[in-house]
């Protein structure tokens, strides 16, 4: 396998991974799919390919945080599992960590600022629009990973030239979302839940970015 094949097959694997980071943060997770991780092994393949990035033990704190739910009653899983969503994601002020760039970069800690405009052009410039259901500002955690995913199949349908556009996507992770970012997974690491998944997702969510953008910086020089 050349460099170039190398390359398409890296691209189909992160853009997975983005979009199912992107699908996590944007909603609860259903029962269905909580059963499909706890008894079909479902998170399995998943975390052969964390473990594959280097990024073990992070996922391995995913699986525990997966296992421990199993203590619960089953049908108080999915409920249990929604409050915490909302604790960390939903809810407003210091108790919670709003999935929002705005949040993060502004003084105020208002929504809908810069960082939404900027996510809007950028949008625009690529000529792409989020879903009408989902109803959050342009600048939620969720369209970052969604836009990197789709602009992921872009390249490889494409095929765009490999050095540069490892170069954009670098500036894009560094300017839109590495600026932000740790800030809003420390605060998500403090915040008193009743499960440790979604600090754990958050967590690996920020390390699999940072592995990321190491590797296309081996790309790019």
């Amino acid at each position: 396998m050349n460099i170039t094949e190398e390359w398409q097959a890296a691209n189909t694997a992160r853009s997975a991974l983005y979009r199912w980071f992107a699908d996590i943060f944007a909603r609860e997770l259903t029962s269905d799919t909580l059963d499909g991780w706890q008894h079909n092994q479902a998170y399995d393949s998943i975390h052969e390919a964390f473990t594959s990035l280097g990024l073990e033990q992070y996922s391995d704190r995913v699986k525990v945080a997966i296992d421990n739910l199993k203590e619960l009653p089953k049908d108080d899983r999915a409920i249990e599992l929604a409050a915490d969503f909302a604790q960390l994601f939903l809810l407003s002020g210091d108790d919670s960590a709003p999935p929002y760039a705005s949040y993060y970069l502004s003084n105020n800690k208002h929504l809908y600022g810069k960082p939404a405009e900027h996510m809007l052009r950028f949008l625009d410039s690529q000529q792409l629009s989020l879903h009408p259901e989902f109803r959050e500002p342009n600048d939620h955690l969720s369209v970052y990973f969604i836009v990197m995913s789709l602009w992921i199949n872009n390249s490889i349908e494409q095929q765009l030239e490999m050095v540069s556009t490892a170069q954009e996507q670098i500036d894009f992770l560094d300017s839109a979302l590495l600026n932000w970012l740790p800030q809003f997974t420390t605060h998500c690491q403090k915040i008193r839940v009743k499960t440790d998944l979604y600090p754990a997702l958050t967590a690996l969510a920020e390390q699999f970015i940072l592995e990321d953008r190491e590797a296309l910086a081996t790309i790019v020089n």
